[in-house]
């Protein structure tokens, strides 16, 4: 997730900003318009939107929002149309060497405050084998990239994080021979719903580690160590840390990718009948809508699922036509990723009514396709009016191919 780019500019492609065709499923009702300039919000060249937007409200009940990036900042204000970027690093990985240490590069990607003070983070956690010496043979960015996700607390209400442990690694210890990237990324949002706290993350294929995307699930009152992953039947996987533990079976701590679900689920809400039903905890009683970056019948874009348990999702409708950051189209202006629900009517931000935002990250490509610094956050409004909405049910689950590698892009 590094080197990338963009700018918005003042005409917008038409295909832009058309989303899915008028019907059941959400879709795009406005022109792009801009929550992050980095022309001229910027606080450093590399301070940039670089991971799903993340909004929660202070104990004052002001509004705090993040778009992770290496060295993590913060903008804050009355509500999400009043928001100030602030030059203030509140959380960064420390370029440790020592791959069991998990904290060399990380981007915070989930969030969830019980009381807006005590803030808790999921972290994207990259260790980048070829920036070390001896660690990784080929010193190629991508074929010695391990990932992780950690967690990380603030005690003061977003203003500072610190590690608060591991919450999901492969159970095998790096040796820079895999040749590609591995690990766990992507974490989404951090959805409350009754005594749990839920939460999604994509693996790539690796040993036992089939690829796919795996839901977890955490008690209310846990911590870190307290995550559990779906095995395809109940929350019964334990991850382990092959640096502190001897594991015998590593089989047993890898997770269950989701039904039909091929890419990365990057941003989840609970729907009005989620909302109503107050208990989405696998039982069917809820509804949910998840956005995610794809690839389907050559049209890339930003596609829209719903649920009623979490685990199994209706097959993807486009939102938003776009061209994608990993899947990009070489002759447009820009590339696209990092969608994220927000709905400023949302207590928590994690519900959504009748109008609510999609907020994803446009990056500027240059003569070479390549992205750089230049990028901002943009927003769009979603209508989807309760009168249209299907009643929850069990959809079959989606039969989407594989989109190419779903995590935090690459340069």
């Amino acid at each position: 997730m590094k080197r990338f780019a963009l700018i918005l500019t003042a005409l917008v492609p038409a295909l832009l900003i058309v989303g899915a065709a008028a019907g059941a499923g959400p879709r795009v009702v406005g022109a792009p318009e801009t929550v992050f300039d980095w022309a001229s919000q910027r606080c450093a060249t590399w301070d940039i939107p670089d991971g799903p937007a993340r909004a929660w409200r202070d104990a004052d009940g002001s509004v705090r929002l993040i778009a992770g990036a290496e060295r993590n900042r913060i903008a804050a204000g009355a509500d999400l149309d009043h928001l100030r970027h602030d030059c203030a690093v509140v959380f960064e990985g420390a370029r440790s060497a020592d791959p069991g240490a998990y904290d060399d590069r990380s981007w915070i990607a989930g969030l969830f405050t019980p009381d807006g003070r005590r803030v808790e983070a999921l972290v994207h956690a990259e260790y980048h084998g070829d920036k070390h010496a001896g660690r990784c043979p080929t010193a190629v960015y991508l074929d010695c990239w391990r990932n992780a996700v950690v967690a990380a607390v603030s005690e003061d209400g977003g203003g500072s994080f610190a590690p608060a442990g591991l919450v999901a690694a492969l159970p095998y210890r790096y040796d820079g021979l895999a040749g590609r990237r591995t690990g766990y990324f992507n974490p989404s949002n951090i959805l409350r719903d009754g005594d749990h706290l839920y939460a999604f993350v994509f693996a790539e294929a690796y040993r036992a580690q089939a690829r796919g995307a795996c839901l977890l699930r955490r008690p209310l009152e846990g911590g870190a160590s307290d995550w559990r992953a779906w095995d395809g039947v109940g929350f019964g996987v334990r991850f382990a840390d092959p640096y502190r533990e001897d594991i015998i079976d590593p089989s047993r701590h890898v997770c269950a990718p989701l039904p039909g679900v091929g890419s990365t689920i990057s941003s989840v809400v609970r729907t009005a009948a989620g909302t109503a039903a107050g208990t989405g905890t696998g039982t069917g009683t809820g509804g949910y809508l998840a956005v995610t970056p794809a690839t389907r019948d050559g049209v890339s874009g930003i596609y829209a699922m719903t649920s009623p348990d979490l685990v199994h999702w209706s097959a993807p409708e486009l939102l938003w036509a776009a061209p994608l950051l990993w899947r990009r189209d070489c002759a447009a202006e820009a590339a696209y990723a990092y969608p994220a629900l927000l709905d400023a009517a949302s207590p928590g931000f994690d519900s959504v009514g009748d109008d609510f935002w999609l907020y994803v990250t446009r990056m500027t490509l240059g003569k070479d396709c390549a992205a750089g610094p230049d990028r901002d956050l943009i927003r769009m409004r979603v209508s989807w009016p309760a009168a249209d909405r299907s009643p929850a049910g069990s959809p079959a689950p989606s039969a989407a191919p594989p989109d190419p590698p779903a995590g935090f892009p690459v340069p």
